[in-house]
Order: structure tokens, then C-alpha cells, then sequence
């Protein structure tokens, strides 16, 4: 019952507000437990905070509570998940926040994320985001990456164009 778990959540950002949770994996569980519509828009700030305080060097954790940031952000949270991607020492972690802009409707965002198609460690989601938008304004860009030297980035591309009806050369 959505119901019942929708109480909990306010449990669940408390443990990670206290900063009682010291394990890595509980803080993961708990993360991953956010990650559902109920928790949708009030949970963001607290998994920023938690990203922000959690050691740079905790890749797959900061990576994790990103993908749980792009489930659940609204955009209220979207001048916070660009910062976050713009630092490029927040490494791959950032992946999932690129996702988290496709869900937000600002003009802002597709220029946003144009940008970002010329960073090799977010640009495949950024395709990605784009192409879920159904940006035409980023066709160009995207078609330039049809010969990146990263596969999966040309992947990503070909699959973009694909979605967006635009024939591949």
C-alpha cells in the first residue's frame, strides 16, 4: 500500500538528516528505498545534502543517490543538480543527475544539457536526456558525436537519432 509507505519516508529522511547512519550500505539502503514517487520533490534537498557531505572519493554511493535524485527531484532542485554536474570533480556521480534535468521543464535545461554533450563522462546521458525531451535544438551536436571515440557515447548518439526521426548518415 503506497499509503503506508509514503509514512515512512519521512523516517527514512530523518535517519539520513541525523546522521545516525554511519554504513555505507545502510545509507545505501535507505537511498534506494527513497527512490519511489511518494517521495517525490521533499526528499531532494536532504539527498543533496547527503551527496554533498559524502566523501568524493565514495563514487558509487554519491552515484547512487544521484539515480535516486533523478527519480524523485522536482524542479525546485534544479540550480543544485546543475552545480553538482558543472563541478567536474564530482566525477561519474553525476551521470545520474544529467537524468534528473529530462524530468524538470525549464528553457534553461536543453541548453543545459547541450552542454554537457562535450563532457565524456556525463555526454551519453545527456544524449539520453535530451533525446527523451525530444530536443531538436540538439540535433547538430548529437549528430557531431555519431564519430566520438567512446562507443558507448556513439551508441547513445545513434539511438538519439533514431528516437528523434532523424535519419543517420
Amino acid at each position: 500500500n503506497s499509503h503506508k509507505y509514503a509514512k515512512g519516508i519521512p523516517v527514512l529522511l530523518g535517519l539520513l538528516k541525523t546522521g545516525v547512519i554511519k554504513n555505507d550500505k545502510s545509507k545505501e539502503g535507505i537511498i534506494r528505498a527513497l527512490a519511489v514517487k511518494e517521495a517525490k520533490g521533499f526528499a531532494t534537498p536532504v539527498l543533496i545534502n547527503e551527496y554533498k557531505n559524502t566523501a568524493k572519493d565514495k563514487q558509487l554511493l554519491r552515484w547512487i543517490i544521484g539515480n535516486t535524485v533523478s527519480i524523485v527531484a522536482t524542479d525546485n532542485s534544479m540550480n543544485d543538480i546543475i552545480n553538482i554536474i558543472q563541478d567536474k570533480t564530482n566525477g561519474i556521480s553525476r551521470q545520474m543527475f544529467v537524468s534528473a534535468l529530462s524530468n524538470m521543464a525549464s528553457d534553461k535545461i536543453e541548453d543545459v544539457l547541450i552542454s554537457f554533450l562535450n563532457d565524456d563522462e556525463v555526454a551519453s546521458h545527456a544524449i539520453e536526456a535530451l533525446s527523451k525531451m525530444n530536443s531538436n535544438k540538439a540535433l547538430p551536436e548529437i549528430q557531431k558525436l555519431l564519430n566520438h571515440s567512446k562507443p558507448l557515447i556513439r551508441k547513445e548518439a545513434r539511438k538519439a537519432l533514431k528516437k528523434l526521426g532523424k535519419s543517420i548518415i
